[in-house]
C-alpha cells in the first residue's frame, strides 16, 4: 500500500460523493467501477472485487449521511417511505454482506453488471409528469408491498455489492412516480440504513482495509457537500437525464469486461 493509492482513492472518494450530493444513490454505482478499473490503469496495484465492495460499502455510508443531511435540511425527504424501504432493505443488506464471503469474483461482476442494466431498462419508462413534480413532500404516498418487495431484494444486492442503493431513485421515481428531488432525497437515508447493516456484515467478516476505507471516506465527505449545493441548481429532467447517461455508461464498461471485451 504507497501514498500514491491512498490519495488516488481520495480523489476518487470525492466522486462518489459528489454523486450522492446530485443524485442521490450514495455513490457506490460509480464508485464500484473507479475503484475497481483506474489504480491499474495509473500503473498501480489492482484491488479485487471483493475489497472494491468493501471499500465502497463503507463510502456510501459516511456519503449519505452528510448528503442526507444536507438533503433534510432543505425539506426533501418523505420520512415513512424513507423509512420503510430504509428498514426492510437493512435486512437484506446485512444477510448479502455475510454472504458475499462465500461467493467468487465473477459472480460478484456479473450481479452487478445484471443489475446496471435492469436500471437502465427503468429509466425507459415515462417519467412523473409535471404535476406530479409539484407534489409537496408531506402529500408523497406510495404502494407499501411493491416497495417493500423491491427493497427487500435492492437490500441483499447492497450487502453483496457495497452498491446497489442506485436502484432506489428510479424505482421511486419511474415506478412510484415520485417527484425527482423527493425521490432523490428518500434514496439517501434508504441507502444510509441498508448499508449500515450491509457494512457491519463486512466488518465483521474482517473485508474492511481501514487505511485505503479512511482516503475514500474523507474525499466522499468534501464531494457529498459538493452535490448537494449542485443539486439545487438544476432541473428535475436535467437530473433524470444525468443519472440516466451515467448508469449507461458505467454498464457498458462492465459488460466490455464481462464480455471479454477491454481495449
Amino acid at each position: 500500500m504507497s501514498l500514491a493509492l491512498i490519495a488516488v482513492l481520495a480523489f476518487l472518494g470525492v466522486f462518489g460523493g459528489f454523486s450522492a450530493g446530485l443524485l442521490g444513490f450514495g455513490g457506490g454505482v460509480l464508485m464500484f467501477p473507479l475503484l475497481y478499473y483506474v489504480p491499474p490503469l495509473l500503473g498501480m496495484v489492482a484491488l479485487d472485487v471483493k475489497t472494491v465492495a468493501a471499500l465502497v460499502v463503507t463510502q456510501v455510508f459516511f456519503s449519505t449521511v452528510v448528503a442526507g443531511i444536507a438533503h433534510f435540511r432543505s425539506k426533501r425527504v418523505q420520512w415513512r417511505i424513507a423509512f420503510a424501504a430504509g428498514v426492510i432493505s437493512a435486512v437484506g443488506a446485512f444477510s448479502g454482506g455475510v454472504a458475499s464471503s462465500w461467493v467468487s469474483e465473477r459472480f460478484l461482476l456479473l450481479l452487478f453488471a445484471i443489475v446496471t442494466l435492469l436500471v437502465v431498462l427503468m429509466m425507459f419508462l415515462p417519467s412523473p409528469t409535471e404535476e406530479q413534480e409539484k407534489i409537496p413532500v408531506d402529500r408523497v404516498t406510495v404502494a407499501l408491498f411493491p416497495l417493500s418487495l423491491c427493497s427487500s431484494v435492492a437490500g441483499v444486492v447492497v450487502g453483496f455489492l457495497g452498491a446497489g442503493n442506485f436502484i432506489f431513485v428510479p424505482l421511486l421515481i419511474y415506478i412510484m412516480k415520485m417527484p425527482t428531488r423527493i425521490a432523490i432525497a428518500c434514496s439517501l437515508f434508504i441507502a444510509m440504513m441498508n448499508t449500515t447493516l450491509g457494512f457491519l456484515g463486512k466488518l465483521v467478516m474482517g473485508q474492511i482495509p481501514f487505511a485505503l476505507a479512511l482516503a475514500v471516506v474523507i474525499g466522499s465527505t468534501l464531494g457529498a457537500v459538493a452535490g448537494e449545493k449542485l443539486h439545487g441548481r438544476l432541473s428535475p429532467p436535467v437530473l433524470r437525464h444525468i443519472y440516466a447517461v451515467m448508469i449507461g455508461g458505467i454498464g457498458i464498461r462492465v459488460w466490455m469486461t464481462l464480455l471479454g471485451l477491454d481495449p
